[in-house]
């Protein structure tokens, strides 16, 4: 199944006319559920990848986009309607989704005869979902990765290995013999353990992204509240924790890909795995201090972000948190589509774990049969 690419594309890349025909799926406003495996082949992802890159350098270069050449019209609307094409898989945002509307069916001639059409209101629709570009790359991040084979130890199985085979489900418990129904027994046994340990650990990890996930929501919280309150003196406080999450997020929007993605990951959950300790007893609160006490001195809120800014080299102002935002989405958008990849494992275990119980248990219930030496065969037993 493969999504075909509407509006005109960029020079060298394939046009709808080359694409198979589209079959759009139905997610709502789930991105979980197609973030992960979408519908397109490797060659699709990339070029999709490079039009998120090319848009959101359009918006940051600081170009004229109404001085465009034609060629570079003809790029700006190809990119255009390959975003939209994933956002209409995807739905994050109507803005991106409505990206290409106005490019359809129409060249260049005839789109800048309207503002509405112009590159520089694609160029402002850009700037104004910024954030859900970088969305769309680590959608985009995952699934490269997840066509590489990079996702081992990731993607709910323990080190992408495959659980042992499956032993053959007993389908007539009552013509085997005393030693196969034993065999069997014990096999469906080890069975039904690998599974139910593979769940478990797939579950883990889906845990750890769900934490993973609301943290990164608090922070692109944080971040747009600062953008929403900055000045133009540049006297906004910036708390240190903040301070380190603009740097965070600016890394991975300049320099991140599939792979580091993976990698910083696989490193966080050995890192954490190896350090795991024990929670700390918690201390009551502290319920204030006696009048006589001398009072604490009062800490600074924050260093105010001109200041920062000049101390740690973040250089960009507005435009520099937008793109902080940014690399903070594009974990979210790697976060979400891991998810969808990672819950689909945790169905094939739930299904094999259930499996080998329900074997176990019937040539369980044989076994107390014969035992028993009754005609009838108990009800099968846990």
């Amino acid at each position: 199944m493969a999504l075909s690419i509407r509006g005109s594309a960029a020079p060298g890349s394939p046009t709808a006319a080359d694409a198979p025909a589209a079959n759009p799926i139905a997610v709502g406003n789930l991105t979980t559920a197609a973030g992960s495996g979408l519908p397109l082949p490797r060659s699709e992802l990339i070029l999709a990848g490079k039009s998120v890159v090319r848009s959101m350098r359009r918006v940051t270069g600081g170009a004229d986009p109404s001085g465009y050449s034609a060629a570079e019209i003809a790029q700006l609307r190809g990119d255009a309607a390959r975003i939209h094409a994933l956002a209409s898989i995807l739905a994050p945002s109507a803005g991106l989704a409505s990206l290409a509307d106005s490019a359809d069916g129409s060249d260049a001639a005839d789109a800048s005869a309207a503002d509405a059409d112009s590159p520089v209101e694609i160029v402002e629709r850009l700037r104004r979902n910024f954030g859900q570009l970088g969305y769309l790359q680590g959608v985009l991040d995952e699934n490269v990765s997840q066509l590489d084979g990079q996702l081992a130890g990731l993607d709910g199985l323990p080190d992408g290995a495959v659980p042992a085979d499956v032993p053959e489900f007993p389908a007539d418990p009552a013509a085997l013999s005393d030693e196969d129904l034993r065999s069997g027994r014990s096999a469906w046994a080890v069975r039904a353990d690998v599974d139910f340990d593979a769940l478990i650990r797939a579950q883990q990890e889906m845990n750890d992204l769900d934490d993973r996930r609301r943290n990164l929501d608090h922070q692109v919280d944080a971040l747009s509240d600062l953008l929403a309150r900055l000045d133009e003196a540049g006297t906004t406080l910036v708390p240190s924790h903040l301070g380190d999450t603009l740097c965070y997020g600016l890394g991975w929007h300049l320099a991140g890909d599939s792979t580091r993605m993976c990698g910083s990951l696989r490193e966080i959950r050995a890192h954490a795995g190896a350090s795991a300790r024990p929670a700390p007893i918690a201390t009551p609160p502290s319920w204030g201090s006696p009048a006589s006490a001398t009072p604490a001195p009062v800490r600074p809120k924050g260093t105010p972000f001109a200041e920062w800014a000049a101390a740690n080299k973040f250089e960009g102002g507005r435009l520099a948190i937008l793109q902080a935002l940014a690399g903070l989405q594009r974990w979210c958008g790697f976060y979400d589509a891991l998810t969808g990849t990672v819950q689909r494992q945790l169905v094939q275990l739930r299904a094999l774990a259930d499996t080998a119980s329900a074997a176990r248990r019937l040539l369980s219930a044989e076994l107390q049969r014969r035992a028993l030496g009754t005609g009838e065969e108990p009800a099968p037993t846990a």
